[in-house]
């Protein structure tokens, strides 16, 4: 199973004119539908893929999961970046499992409520279907953004 993470094109025009801020806004993940495909020019808010969001269920709340932040940007002169990390998050399913999901979006909301012009970091896709079943969990691990 390949992980692989792309970054939103509206996210690094966001981040060039200096309109959002990963220390200081929410930054929220939601699991999409199974067959989701992503396109990282085209959705770049929340409203451009909230339709393929998986559904309020098994514990699961459609609009998202806040994420906090574990490590707050640090300069790495060793790779020659900065980065942010966030705590990794578990979804458990609890009296029904999740909807089979492909993949998560980190969007950044500039208040704690996710709304349709939150601004998508980017897409993890998993490679393949998850299933949750009752009782179960799906962890994110090592959760971040780099800059180069």
């Amino acid at each position: 199973m390949a992980v692989t993470l792309t970054v939103s094109n509206k996210f690094k025009y966001e981040m060039g004119i200096e309109s959002v801020d990963l220390s200081s806004d929410t930054c929220k993940v939601i699991l999409m539908e199974s067959g989701f495909v992503y396109d990282k020019d085209v959705d770049g808010t929340y409203a451009q893929v909230s339709t393929e969001e998986i559904t309020t269920a098994g514990a699961y709340t459609a609009g998202g999961y806040a994420l906090t932040v574990d490590s707050a940007w640090a300069q790495d002169n060793a790779n020659d970046k900065a980065a942010i990390t966030w705590v990794d998050k578990t979804f458990t399913a609890s009296g029904a499992a999740f909807d089979t999901f492909c993949a998560a979006i980190i969007i950044l909301s500039v208040d704690a409520t996710t709304d349709s012009t939150d601004v998508i970091i980017g897409c993890i896709e998993f490679g393949q279907d998850i299933d949750v079943a009752d009782g179960n969990s799906f962890q994110l691990q090592d959760l971040g953004y780099d800059k180069d």
